[in-house]
């Protein structure tokens, strides 16, 4: 039975609503900018309002060339969801040249979508400028055909050391070891165990061949939680809440918000995993990845409950994971999160 219910429009894209997480959850403290470049229409003009009522600082450039993209979105009675997207105008943003000059100066750090390594000239030259400036850099890697299809790019940007955290689900981190292990580098481990303790074991060897490159390397495992590891054996792990799913729409792009906004406070790795799973589950609750006035200050005040007890727990594992964290921190804020 095909039930048809109104369309509900709302400013999204992955890195975007990595953006507007971070904005919620830190009420301000983050200063928050959206890159991209969209169409001469009326949805772009929609998109450039209802980023600045969510608090993120939108600098999206003009393109004549195609109308301002836009991804429909298919919500089951069970709250999972299929897309349909039109790229438009936001893949003739091709270099970080056509950005205006300066915009990494002062930044925290540079997350980017994993759909950008379509274009590798412009995330290996955002990433980089970014670096420069002193910004960590954090990618999601957006969908295991992603994974698969942009390989190269995704192995060249990790093993020049432009990537800090990396961000996948079970699906990708998959998708990511049969790359490697196609390459020939198939990481110790992999192929141990059966069945959970199989799935188990190639997370893992994902996370264990990222960290040879990057700080952290996060899994989510959907209603298992997530598993977040960092070089010298690390681990943060957090299980997911039990909530009654609405719309799963950015449920994955809000816990990368909560988590990256516990890592630059210099937070523990398991502090890290259980904001995120905050974040995620409000997320889950609400449709179209915008959440109400009254789950805003729920997250908040979960949040802060768990960063409130860092002192106490984070330890050696907030020394040594989060160092680079830290000093990003310090800054945090008069720094800035950018997205592109």
């Amino acid at each position: 039975m095909l039930v048809l219910c109104a369309v509900c429009r709302v400013p999204g894209g992955s890195a975007a609503n990595v953006m507007k997480g971070l904005a919620n959850i830190s009420a301000g403290s983050v200063h928050c900018k959206f890159m991209g470049m969209v169409g001469s229409d009326t949805v772009a003009q929609d998109y450039l309002h209802k980023l600045k009522q969510q608090n993120v600082q939108p600098v999206l450039l003009e393109s004549r060339e195609g109308p301002t993209a836009s991804c429909l979105c298919f919500v089951t009675p069970d709250g999972q969801r299929t897309m349909r997207t039109c790229l438009g105008a936001s893949a003739h943003l091709t270099s970080s040249s056509m950005l205006p000059a300066g915009w990494a100066s002062g930044a925290a750090l540079l997350h980017c979508e994993g759909y950008c390594l379509y274009r590798p000239q412009l995330a290996r030259e955002a990433m980089r400028e970014a670096k420069q400036h002193g910004a960590l850099v954090s990618i999601d890697l957006a969908s295991f055909e992603c994974v698969a299809n942009c390989k190269q790019p995704l192995m060249e940007l990790l093993q020049e050391g432009l990537v800090d955290l990396v961000f996948a689900n079970e699906e990708e981190a998959v998708a990511l070891l049969e790359v490697v292990s196609a390459s020939g580098s198939t990481p110790a481990g992999a192929a141990a165990g059966a069945g959970a303790d199989a799935a188990a074991a190639q997370v893992q060897a994902a996370q264990e061949y990222v960290l040879q490159y990057a700080q952290v390397c996060v899994v989510t495992l959907g209603p298992r939680g997530c598993i977040a590891r960092a070089p010298g054996g690390l681990v943060g792990t957090s299980p997911a809440g039990s909530v009654q799913v609405v719309d799963t729409i950015g449920a994955g792009d809000y816990f990368t918000s909560g988590f990256l906004y516990a890592y630059l406070l210099g937070c523990s790795l398991e502090q890290c995993a259980a904001v995120g799973c905050q974040a995620g589950s409000e997320a889950v609750q609400t449709k179209g990845a915008v959440l109400s006035d009254a789950a805003r200050q729920r997250l908040r005040s979960n949040v802060a409950t768990i960063v409130g007890t860092k002192k106490s727990s984070a330890g050696s594992e907030k020394q040594s994971a989060g160092s680079a964290a830290a000093a990003a921190a310090a800054r945090l804020r008069r720094a800035r999160c950018t997205c592109c």
